[in-house]
């Protein structure tokens, strides 16, 4: 049967939705739309809040000690410690990004350049943190499109 399945080309198409977690969901949405920008459609409630990515992908933002109790409706689920998103954006805005995060009193913890000798596409990364500790990228290019192996 999976083999079958493979064979009619069954796979997912996209990824819909991306999941962090914090217990501060006020300063989640001052992060994610204020300093970041991103649409805030459906506002907030003690549970979530979500931020509209592009037309076909949303970021959701649980708090983990209200999606991890069971009988909510859906599976419950929560993670704890901090998760990763990078968010693309443009190669002539870079620098722009830099300032934006310095007037919001955000620190870059690291930046990179991203290149074929690792086996990357060109691009470059500006890593930062959200007040719950996610890790959050903003990174230019697409550095999956050449990479064929993953090495430690």
């Amino acid at each position: 049967m999976v083999d079958e399945c493979y064979a009619l080309g069954m796979k997912p198409r996209s990824i819909l939705e991306t999941v962090l977690y914090s217990s501060d969901l006020d300063q989640a949405v001052w992060f994610y739309h204020e300093v970041l920008g991103l649409e805030m459609p459906g506002g907030k409630s003690d549970l979530m809040t979500y931020f509209r990515i592009d037309d076909g992908h949303v970021l959701l933002i649980f708090d983990p000690g209200q999606s991890d109790k069971p009988g909510r409706g859906v599976p419950s689920h929560g993670a704890r410690g901090p998760g990763h998103i990078a968010l693309r954006i443009e190669e002539s805005e870079y620098d722009d990004w830099k300032r934006r995060l310095s007037l919001h009193g955000v620190g870059i913890e690291e930046e990179i350049d991203w290149g074929l000798e690792e086996g990357f596409s060109p691009g470059r990364s500006i890593y930062c943190r959200d007040i719950y500790g996610n890790s959050v990228e903003l990174i230019t290019g697409n550095i999956w499109a050449s990479i064929t192996s993953i090495e430690d």
